[in-house]
Parts: structure tokens; sequence; C-alpha cells
């Protein structure tokens, strides 16, 4: 966090004063003026206004990036740009440093610093000097990819490809496999409030389960919108109790975070979703680029190239049940409105048939028969949009090749 940051420097700067207060005394008088210490006043002027000055004008770039991201790919990709490090770290040290020199102009013109005071007071602020120095380098390194349509779908893919791998390491989150709906005989929660569902604590869902002899199912994971009338988890075992029912209710919900937005940590949908956004984006009339449309399927098929196997449920929580992400519904999610959108884009319909045919190479378990299924709606698309009769044949050649590739008879794999 940004304050914890510019904190920090503060620190630094009270610490510095400290310290040059109680070893005043221990430094020779003359080494001040020997080495130069004696110039500490006008460096702390120097830093204190041309860091003003820098952090007001960073503000400024970061703005502009926020803005070009969000008009240039999508909204939702700002999130990631908004936590990028090395801006935090670069706008902290700005502000602290600036921080810094006002705390060291203050302690300065106390009058309660001898030479020797001067001495580690110049010590320290050189420090500072060198760290702004390095954040000046590595910003100006920053500035020419920060809020590029490039840049901006790498983080996505990255926070993606993240996302996607924990879920693939614990697919139902440490809990039991929930096929099909919950028991008719389970009593449903609703959402206390309207929302996505961005985290669930399965720890603290356990022992709570565990404490009042529950059964959990969990029916809302995160990516998930939710309202006043969708429910939220159902429950068994519940005591007969109204108030004691009601009270354990709304310390199981208590785990669930609900929030206007989605987020990318628990949901590799949303990442997918996001990445589709683009790709849309891009194909729009305003834009017209669909070169950026098919580097987005060729990202999307880079991260979902981790998932070739199918997932053994590994119960660390035995008492809960969670639905897992399927391969059809992230495919037809993400990929769906780009053959939509592009559907007279010979390129595009090209590399959707392409990216099915690799999944269904690399695992036809998982996607085979949900790529052969996704490529036939890509080839109902293709149909309408593309002009030439050898590209539409083209694309429905491919499609039939995909469909070779599925089980004879398998359903939809999940995680």
């Amino acid at each position: 966090r940004l304050w914890v940051r510019v904190t920090s420097f503060a620190v630094l700067g009270l610490l510095t004063a400290v310290t040059g207060f109680l070893l005043r005394n221990q430094i020779p008088d003359g080494l001040a003026g020997m080495i130069g210490a004696d110039a500490i006043a006008p460096i702390l002027d120097i830093i204190a206004s041309s860091m003003l000055t820098v952090t007001t004008f960073s503000l400024s770039i970061l703005t502009a990036a926020y803005a070009t991201a969000s008009s240039g790919t999508t909204p939702r990709a700002v999130q990631l740009l908004v936590k990028d490090g090395v801006s935090q770290t670069v706008l902290a040290t700005f502000i602290g440093a600036f921080i810094f020199s006002l705390v060291g102009l203050i302690m300065l013109n106390t009058g309660l610093y001898g030479d020797g005071g001067r001495i580690v007071l110049f010590g320290v602020t050189l420090a500072v000097i060198l760290i702004v120095v390095v954040s000046l380098l590595r910003w100006i390194n920053r500035l020419g990819e920060l809020g590029l349509i490039g840049d901006t779908m790498s983080r996505v893919e990255r926070s993606t490809d993240e996302a996607l791998a924990n879920r693939l390491a614990a697919p139902w989150l440490g809990a039991n496999p929930l096929r099909g709906a919950p028991p008719l005989d389970s009593i449903a929660h609703h959402a206390p409030q309207v929302g996505y569902v961005q985290n669930c604590d399965m720890k603290a869902l356990s022992e709570l389960a565990e404490r009042h002899d529950l059964i959990l199912y969990m029916t809302a994971m995160p990516g998930d919108f939710v309202h006043l009338g969708s429910p939220l988890f159902h429950v068994m075992n519940l005591p007969d109790e109204d108030e004691k029912a009601q009270a354990i209710c709304g310390r199981i919900s208590g785990c669930i975070t609900l929030r206007p937005t989605r987020s990318f940590e628990q949901d590799p949908r949303f990442g997918f979703s996001v990445l589709s956004e683009i790709g849309q984006r891009a194909l729009s009339p305003a834009v017209n680029d669909p070169g950026t449309a098919v580097l987005v399927v060729g990202r999307m098929l880079r991260i979902l190239s981790q998932w070739d196997h199918e997932s053994i449920p590994e119960v660390c929580y035995p008492r809960l049940y969670v639905p897992a992400i399927t391969a059809q519904e992230v495919l037809r999610a993400s990929l769906l409105p780009l053959a939509r959108d592009g559907a007279g884009i010979f390129s595009l319909q090209l590399a959707l048939q392409e990216a099915m045919m690799a999944l269904a190479r690399l695992s036809p378990a998982v996607f085979g028969t949900a790529a052969a299924a996704l490529a036939r709606d890509f080839t109902r698309y293709a149909a309408q949009g593309l002009v030439l009769d050898d590209e539409r044949e083209t694309v429905i050649a491919l499609a039939d090749a995909v469909g070779r590739l599925a089980p004879p008879s398998c359903a939809d794999t999940d995680t």
C-alpha cells in the first residue's frame, strides 16, 4: 500500500533526526566542513521542491495511462494497472523523499544539530538521493509501455494464468466435488446483497461446519453474480431454532466476500472474459484491429495449455461441496463473442478453429467435446459473415476435423 512506503520515509526522517541529535557530540566538529555537510540545507530544499513537482507530473501520467487503457482495451483491466508494483513504489519514493526533506529541514532549523548531527543527516540524505535516482530510472523504463495494449494484455494474461493454475491445483478449493444440484432437503440461504462473489474463505467455512455439524453446498463461487433472490449456499443439519439457525447462516455468509465488481485472484473466468473484451473492442468498427483479436486467441490458448489433464479431487474440507468450472463454460464465455463480432474476418475464424484443434489434441478428455461443439458454433457465424465460398469451406473443414478428435461419448469434463 502507498501509505506504508510513504510512512517509512517519514519514520526514516525522524530516526535520522534522533540519531543525529544523539551522535552530535561523538563526531568531530571540523569534519562537517571537510566533507561538505554544511550544504545539507540547500540539498534538502532542492529535494523538497523537485519531488513535489515530479510527484504531480507522475500522477498526471498515471491518470492518462489509466484512461488510455480503459478506452483502448477495457475498463476491467485498469485494476491491474492500479496494482502495478513499480508505479506504487516510485510514487511512494517521490512522496516519501519529499516528506523526508521536510522533516530534515524542520529539525535542521530547530538548531538542535551540531556539526556531528549534520554529518548524520548528510549521509542519510545521500542515500535517499540514490534511492530517488534509481526510482527515476525504473519509472522512465516503465513509462515506455504503461497503458499500451500489449502491456495491458500481458498483465491480464499473467493474472489469468496464475488464477487458472491455482484453480487447477485445487479444482474444488479443497472441498468435495458438487456435481448437479444440492440435495432437495438442504436449506438455501440467499445472498445478503447484490454483487459478485470475490472470495470464499474455505478454511473458515470448514471450521464452522465442523463446529456446528453442518454440511455446506456452495452454489455461488468466485465470479458468480448473486442477488437477494439467488441462493448463496445450501446447508444441511441446521438447528431447529430459527434464531440460532439465522445466526449460523450469518457467520457463514461472513466467510464469503461480495463486492460490486469481479477480481482476478480466485476467478480465472474473469481473466478470460477481460481478454475477450479486449478482442471485442479491437473488432469494433471504430478500432478495426483484427490482429489484436487474433493475438487474444493465442494468449487464451497459451493459458489453457496448462489444463492438460483431468484433476483428481484432494478433499481437505470433507463437509464442504463445491462446483467446478468446466471447459465448456470457459470456452463459450470467452471465445464465442469473438466469433460473433468477427464473423466476417477469415483470419480470426481461422485462428479460432486452430485453437480448438490445438486444445482437442492437447487433451481430448478435457477439451474434446467442448471444442467440437464450439467449433460447430463458430461455423454458424462464419457461414453468415464470410463472403467467399472457399473461406467458408475451409472453416467448415477445420470444424469437422475438430469434431473427429472429440471422444465418441464424453460429457463435458470439468476441472
